[in-house]
């Protein structure tokens, strides 16, 4: 099971910093601070983090690149505060977009840690293809929008590997593969739905494409993660989607044999034709009481 104790960490460095009760529009000092957008305004009252992938990592181009937090607005009421999230290659008002996220991703350590059992889907994350983005530094911004004060910011690192030959050569790009990553989406269990853990046998289903590259056709499979991305240290994964040629999926779900808790479902689907795999998260609820 992961460890909260960085976590903790952070939160108790954050929240102190709160306490100075900073002057209008000025960002919360030391590192990590959430800086105004264009049209950030008022107090810095924001705590959070880019915590995917961390700060100057390095990553690479053939795969789909998870940005992924928490943020908090601490004057936030029944709700963590953010409404949107998006990632840009330099700055909102001067770079390039790549992509718009989600929010109210559950995040039950942040809620705890905090002591409000509101703030416990404070995670957001956004899926962006790195493709796009030149080899070496590249400063990326991740924007976080609130609805009475606009866009606030954090920046993120990333060097986007380079290809070295075992001479210690450096190879020239892989080209790039054609298209954008495939579309996917989950109808079953709607987002926040109550599904009863009295229920044995829940049909989980959606629909998958590849628009530029035969639309259902270019699909080879959909496969379906609870709790956690694919192959990381808390994702379970429940299988491999049937997928019909008009491009729904759907999978049987046991909610019997989970927990009742706020739980998410991590979709990919892959495309046969450019290699490239794309994300969705689906928040829902497993209730233990019938429906």
């Amino acid at each position: 099971m992961r460890s909260t104790w960085p976590l903790t960490l952070a939160l108790i460095a954050a929240v102190g910093l709160t306490a100075a009760t900073p002057t209008f529009g000025q960002p919360l000092p030391g590192p990590g601070g959430w800086q105004p957008g264009p049209d950030g305004t008022g107090d810095n009252t924001y705590v959070g983090l880019v915590e995917t992938p961390t700060n100057g990592s390095t990553v690479s181009q053939t795969n789909p690149l998870s940005v992924s937090g928490w943020f908090v607005d601490t004057t936030a009421q029944g709700w963590a505060g953010a409404d949107d999230v998006q990632v840009f290659l330099g700055a909102m008002d001067s770079g390039k977009l790549l992509g718009h996220g989600s929010v109210g991703v559950s995040r039950p350590d942040v809620g705890a840690t905090l002591g409000n059992p509101y703030w416990s889907s404070a995670g957001w994350q956004a899926i962006i293809d790195p493709g796009v983005l030149p080899q070496g530094q590249d400063a990326l911004s991740v924007y976080v929008h609130t609805p009475s004060k606009g866009w606030w910011t954090l920046p993120l690192t990333v060097a986007v590997g380079q290809t070295i030959s075992s001479t210690g050569e450096i190879l020239a790009a892989a080209p790039a593969l054609q298209g954008s990553p495939p579309l996917v989406s989950v109808g079953v269990p709607a987002e926040g739905q109550l599904v009863s853990t009295r229920t044995r046998i829940f049909p989980i289903s959606g629909t998958a494409s590849d628009p530029a590259n035969g639309g259902a056709r270019g699909i080879d499979w959909v496969e379906v993660w609870f709790n956690g991305e694919a192959n990381s240290d808390t994702g379970v994964i429940l299988g491999v989607a049937d997928l019909a040629s008009d491009g729904t999926w759907s999978l049987p779900f046991d909610p019997g044999s989970h927990l009742p808790i706020p739980s998410n479902l991590y979709v990919y689907a892959h495309s046969r034709v450019t290699g490239k795999k794309s994300m969705v998260v689906r928040h829902f609820n497993l209730a233990d009481r019938p429906l």
